[in-house]
């Protein structure tokens, strides 16, 4: 890999050993091509058997007599096996979490297994994919396992497939689903050589393309559409994979494009790497914020009720059983 990616202090860096959690269908698919790639252990999480496949290391969260149980009946089954997933994840210094938050499984058990690792003093990254906006059911549950996951994980990286999929309108899910999960995967492979900010990270990518200035415009595009407000940025990290195949000028370029976009004040950085790939060229940014995206307004009433002010915050929400002996009353 080539390129400076422009070291901080408030870099966080990935320490050994290493494991990758996929949680729920998308998470269990995406992390076992991540973990091939960061060459390290993998763990599958899933309400689901199928998800699972012939993985050794996994956890089959049971749901008893449940067919379709809601997502906070499904945390409650997650929290009723706390001692099974705190012994798969003893012993890791750095555990990275995979999560489809438009999913059962992710938003229900991703923050419970955040809370968990943390219990070891683990450095906790997760990546949160974001539903679609016509999936409004989905929205407000994604909005609080968000919130969760940003107080519990040390850096979260936020891929929104409604935004490349509002860029891409010709692309159908499945064709969306491939290219976001591609770069998420090559995202985590590089932090590896880096870091990452202890900060919500927005990852922003764009399809394969002849040259790099569309590519980037794809990219800039998509992160318009998630953070409205460009001061909110604090430093973007472009990847451009194919680099190799870029003009250096074309590369100083890019770089001089992003610092008159998003350079507001002394603080804010620009970083690139350029990063081999087998065919086209394709820009992924990440975008570092403390907040100011779109995802905020998922859960509303975050910003009207401080946690302070919420009596179960503390542990996450669930549909637990709970058998009270009412007698009779004649």
């Amino acid at each position: 890999m080539d390129g400076e990616f422009g070291e901080s202090v408030s870099d966080l860096l990935i320490r050994n050993p290493t494991l990758v959690v996929g949680i729920g269908g998308a998470g269990s698919r995406i992390s076992r091509q991540a973990a091939g790639n960061l060459e390290c252990r993998k763990l599958l999480v899933s309400s689901d058997g199928k998800d699972l496949g012939d993985s050794e290391t996994s956890i089959l969260v049971e749901s008893g007599g449940w067919i379709n149980p809601s997502t906070y009946k499904l945390r409650s089954f997650a929290q009723g096996q706390r001692s099974e997933i705190l012994a798969a994840l003893e012993g890791y210094s750095t555990i990275v979490l995979i999560s489809n938050l438009a999913g059962r499984s992710g938003c229900a058990m991703a923050p419970v297994i955040s809370s968990l690792a943390k219990e070891f003093g683990a450095t906790v990254i997760c990546v949160a994919i974001m539903p679609f906006k016509f999936e409004k059911d989905r929205l407000f549950m994604a909005g609080i396992a968000f919130r969760r996951l940003r107080e519990t994980c040390d850096s979260v990286i936020v891929m929104d497939n409604d935004a490349f999929l509002d860029n891409n309108p010709e692309l159908n899910q499945e064709e969306c689903f491939s290219l976001t999960n591609k770069a998420i995967i090559d995202v985590l492979a590089s932090i590896t050589s880096g870091g990452i900010k202890r900060e919500v990270n927005v990852l922003c990518t764009s399809k394969s393309a002849a040259d790099s200035e569309s590519s980037l415009r794809d990219s800039v595009a998509m992160l318009y559409h998630d953070v409205p407000n460009p001061e909110a940025i604090r430093r973007t990290m472009l990847y451009v994979m194919g680099g190799e195949r870029v003009p250096v000028g074309e590369l100083n370029k890019m770089v001089g494009n992003m610092q008159g976009m998003f350079k507001v004040d002394s603080s804010t950085e620009v970083a690139m790497a350029s990063v081999s790939a087998s065919d086209g060229v394709q820009v992924h940014l990440v975008a570092s914020m403390q907040q100011g995206t779109r995802f905020d307004r998922y859960d509303p009433l975050g910003d009207i009720f401080p946690k302070e002010s919420v009596l179960d915050w503390e542990e996450p929400e669930s549909g637990a059983d709970i058998s009270l002996p009412i007698p009779a009353m004649e």
